[in-house]
C-alpha cells in the first residue's frame, strides 16, 4: 500500500476519524480556563481544629508541617489553654503554615449581642497582632459550643461583617470522634469532595498525646493512629491531584473569585499570549491568586508568565500551562522560555 493509500485508509477508521476530529477542535493558543481549583485539583479539602488545645502545638502541627499540609486553628486567646502554650501559637505556629480562625476569646456563653461582640473583637484583635497582614482582611468565624449564645442571627450577622469575618460550615455530620470514628470513614468525606468536584471539610478538637506520657487527654482525643492515617490518606490523595488542602478563608476567596472570574485575550501569536484577568469580589479583601490553564503554540515547550513585574516559570504539558494569576485586571503576559 502506497503512502497515499495508507493515508486514505488510516484517515477514515475509526482511530483517523477521532484524530481528526481532535485536530479540527484543537483549542487555539491563548485559550484559557479558570481551574475549578487551585492547582487545577479536583476538590478542596478543609481540616479545622477548635479551642485551643496543647495537642494542637505538640502533635497537630508538627505533623500537617512534615506532610507540607496547612489547616485551620479556631483560636480562644483568653483560654487557659492557650495561655499554657501561647509562645508557640504566637511565635512558631502561624510561622509553619497554618492558620488561625475567631473562635472568641475565651470559649464562654454569652448573654446579648454586646457581649458577643466584645469576645470576638478580642479574638479578631490578637489573630492580627500576631500574624503579619493586610488591615481589614478575611479571618474565618467559627461558633463555639458554649451553654448559652443569646444573640439572634441577625445580630451574628452584622457583627462578623464589621469585623470581616467569613462563617464556616457547620459542625453537624463534620466532626471527629463525635460523628466519625475511623480513618476510612473521615477519609470518605474527601472522596465524596473528589466525587462532585466541591469542598469537603472535618472538625478536630483535641488529638491523643503520647509523649511526654500524660493521663490527661484534650477534649474529643483523635487517636494517633486515626489522626496520622487519615493525614496521609488525604496527602496521597493531594499528590495524586484530587485534593487541594488548604484553610477556610483560601477556599473561600477562591470561590468567590471564580464565581465571577473572567478572561480576555488581548493578544495570541507564536512569540507572545497577552490576557487579563478580573473579577467582581472587592480586592482589598478577595486578594486570592486563581489557576489559569492556557493553550500555547506547540513549540513552546516551558513558559514565562508575568503579572506586575512578579514572574514565574512554568512547564509546558500537552500543550498548555498552568499557572496562578490576580483577578485584578492587570495584564498577564506568557512568553516561551
Amino acid at each position: 500500500m502506497n503512502c497515499f493509500l495508507r493515508y486514505r485508509y488510516f484517515k477514515w477508521t475509526p482511530l483517523g476519524l477521532l484524530l481528526a476530529c481532535a485536530a479540527a477542535h484543537a483549542a487555539p493558543p491563548g485559550e484559557t480556563r479558570v481551574a475549578a481549583w487551585k492547582d487545577d485539583h479536583t476538590a478542596a479539602f478543609l481540616l479545622m481544629f477548635d479551642d485551643s488545645w496543647p495537642s494542637h502545638v505538640q502533635v497537630a502541627v508538627p505533623a500537617l508541617a512534615e506532610r507540607g499540609m496547612t489547616a485551620t486553628f479556631y483560636i480562644n486567646p483568653g483560654k487557659g489553654e492557650y495561655r499554657a502554650f501561647s509562645n508557640p501559637w504566637e511565635q512558631s505556629v502561624w510561622r509553619q503554615g497554618m492558620v488561625y480562625g475567631n473562635h472568641t476569646y475565651a470559649h464562654a456563653s454569652v448573654t446579648n449581642a454586646a457581649q458577643a461582640e466584645e469576645v470576638i473583637a478580642a479574638c479578631n484583635e490578637a489573630i492580627l497582632r500576631i500574624v503579619p497582614g493586610r488591615r481589614p482582611r478575611l479571618v474565618s468565624y467559627g461558633q463555639p459550643g458554649v451553654k448559652e449564645w443569646l444573640v439572634s442571627k441577625e445580630d451574628m450577622a452584622a457583627i462578623l461583617a464589621r469585623h470581616h469575618l467569613i462563617d464556616r460550615p457547620p459542625f453537624r455530620d463534620h466532626g471527629a470522634v463525635y460523628h466519625w470514628k475511623t480513618a476510612p470513614e473521615m477519609l470518605a468525606l474527601a472522596d465524596k469532595a473528589i466525587a462532585s468536584g466541591g469542598l469537603e471539610y472535618l472538625v478536630i478538637h483535641g488529638v491523643e498525646r503520647t509523649t511526654p506520657k500524660t493521663s490527661y487527654q484534650d477534649f474529643w482525643p483523635l487517636k494517633q493512629e486515626i489522626f496520622f492515617a487519615l493525614l496521609d490518606g488525604l496527602k496521597a490523595r493531594r499528590d495524586q491531584g484530587q485534593l487541594w488542602i488548604t484553610d477556610h478563608i483560601s477556599a473561600h476567596k477562591y470561590e468567590t473569585e471564580r464565581a465571577t472570574a473572567k478572561v480576555a485575550l488581548q493578544h495570541a501569536s507564536p512569540a507572545a499570549i497577552r490576557l487579563t484577568l478580573t473579577c467582581a469580589a472587592d480586592p482589598a479583601l478577595y486578594d486570592e491568586p486563581l489557576t489559569l490553564v492556557t493553550r500555547v503554540p506547540e513549540s513552546w515547550k516551558s513558559c514565562t508568565i508575568t503579572q506586575s513585574g512578579n514572574t514565574q516559570t512554568r512547564p509546558v504539558t500537552q500543550g498548555t500551562v498552568r499557572y496562578d494569576a490576580l483577578p485584578d485586571g492587570t495584564t498577564i503576559s506568557l512568553s516561551p522560555k
